[in-house]
């Protein structure tokens, strides 16, 4: 049993219990506990430092180039093989190939400052003119009035925005900044949020997700939401016996004078599909494609049903944007197969983009320790989770479960086109339309909360030819944008208050 006190708002103090057979979400904890430390404590500190700093025998890991390289292969082959002239061992007659690598992991984390983040350090937005490989550009803070955990804007044809905001509901923002009330009869959510101390990181049952405006959205007024939609019976409070459990559902309607109406279901996981995998991996991205379909991302919400037809976690799902079932989705003749399945094998998707110019959908996700991916999602592909990644547990062990029972090889697994190890615990992404900055036409935008950054990526018959940090340490950004003029706006989550943030010509 896992107990955690962690102080809320306003004093209050709430004892955090996890059943004990309950062991995944541990391994979804950024910036925990993980395995390397001892290991590097056992075996290198001795001639690197205890804080990689360097000592007499060896050279420092962090604070400058290393003379072999500094990639995760550079690292683990200088581990393994040694430099026998300079008196360090070769490491492969004594640790396993899984312990070089974890040793390789944790130095790549260290250099890359990925270890400890301070969540209480105020947002600076950088002043005056930036200037970046193609473009200059401006940062105008539009407001910081919003919940410290926003998860998701929209923005409107008048520049106005649609936020989410994942325990109390949806409201908008005018071009100026000015919050609206919580917008009347939308989907009930549920704000019992309890937080792991340590690591920042909140969990909870009955979340608002993502909001998008339907792209007619001048014509037709429809505003489309994903959220998780808590089992009532299920109670209240957590506990061990009865925690709350909850189900993927997404919804349109049409917001009028501050209320919700015209209510319709547009998809949803059937009633016994609801469980107690909380909704930090309930994915719940949306996107439209010119041609009237939607795409939907639903996380890894049982590990034993990601490569499940039956079952829709896991996956990446295509509806018509009034909810009918697709004929040509890749699985819809498939008996027992969830006929809304568009990509199987899926972990904890975080963004979820069309790219109108080459008709192609894209997808990030959370790998565990490493492995967080950029995904080129085409129909029937299978991702590998949780059988196969990039990254590693938490634990040091390799990524395999369930692999014994399972005909699935890796060469039959789509690999991502853009992987991320050390994890910077990428979020949305956008593919970049717009006039203001014509030399980041069809360049990914991504965001990111672990490393607070964020790039640009120009892809190249399925390889990076350019890419580039557009904006260091400026915030957990949870969600990217564009207005119909090109002004860029970003969603970062912070303590003290969540904020959106407009990227301009200067």
């Amino acid at each position: 049993m896992l107990r955690v006190w962690t102080k809320l708002a306003a004093g209050i103090f709430l004892c955090v219990v996890w059943p004990s057979a309950f062991s995944e979400p541990e391994n979804l904890m950024a910036g925990g506990d993980f395995a390397g430390p001892a290991l590097y404590e056992e075996n290198c500190a001795v001639c690197h430092g205890e804080q990689l700093e360097g000592a007499a025998q060896g050279v420092p890991l962090i604070g400058g180039d290393l003379k072999h390289g500094e990639t995760l292969e550079a690292l683990t082959h200088s581990i393994a093989k040694g430099m026998p002239e300079k008196g360090m061992v070769a490491w492969e007659s004594v640790l396993s190939d899984l312990e070089i690598k974890t040793l390789a992991l944790m130095v790549k984390e260290y250099r890359a400052g990925l270890v400890e983040i301070d969540l209480t350090k105020e947002i600076e937005l950088p002043q005056g003119e930036i200037l970046s490989a193609h473009h200059s550009f401006k940062v105008d803070r539009i407001t910081d009035q919003l919940d410290p955990f926003p998860y998701s804007i929209s923005v409107l044809p008048d520049h106005s925005l649609l936020v989410t905001e994942k325990m109390f509901g949806i409201r908008t923002v005018s071009a100026e900044g000015e919050v609206s009330e919580l917008i009347g009869g939308a989907p009930e959510t549920h704000n019992d949020v309890y937080v792991l101390a340590e690591q920042g990181i909140e969990f909870g049952a009955g979340w608002i997700l993502d909001v998008q405006a339907h792209p007619r959205f001048e014509e037709n007024g429809w505003v489309y939401l994903h959220y998780t939609e808590r089992c009532q019976e299920c109670g209240d409070v957590m506990d061990d016996d009865n925690p709350p459990t909850s189900r993927n559902v997404v919804v349109r309607g049409r917001v009028k004078n501050g209320q919700w109406g015209d209510h319709e279901v547009i998809w949803s996981a059937p009633d016994f599909e609801a469980n107690f995998y909380l909704d930090v991996v309930a994915g719940g991205r949306l996107a439209f494609d010119p041609e009237g379909y939607m795409f939907m991302t639903v996380g890894m919400r049982d590990m034993d049903g990601i490569q499940d037809l039956s079952s829709p976690y896991g996956k990446t799902h295509r509806v018509h944007d009034d909810g009918r079932v697709p004929s040509d989705n890749p699985f819809v003749d498939v008996e027992g197969a969830y006929p809304t399945i568009w990509t199987v094998g899926h972990r904890s998707p975080q963004g979820l983009a069309f790219d109108a110019s080459s008709r192609q959908v894209w997808g990030t996700e959370h790998g565990p320790r490493g492995g967080d991916e950029i995904n080129l999602l085409t129909a029937g592909g299978n991702f590998g989770w949780p059988l196969f990644s990039g990254g590693q547990n938490y634990d040091g062990t390799e990524v395999s479960h369930g692999r014994a029972t399972s005909e699935l090889e890796l060469e039959d697994t789509e690999q991502p086109t853009v992987e991320f190890t050390p994890s910077i615990a990428i979020s949305n992404l956008l593919v970049y339309q717009g006039e203001m900055f014509p030399e980041w036409q069809g360049d990914f935008l991504v965001g990111s909360l672990k490393a607070t950054d964020l790039f640009r990526i120009r892809l190249d018959g399925g390889q990076i030819v350019e890419q580039e940090i557009l904006l260091q340490d400026i915030g957990r950004i949870r969600d990217i944008d564009v207005s119909p003029t090109g002004e860029v706006y970003l969603l970062l989550e912070h303590r003290s208050g969540g904020q959106i943030v407009r990227l301009a010509s200067p």
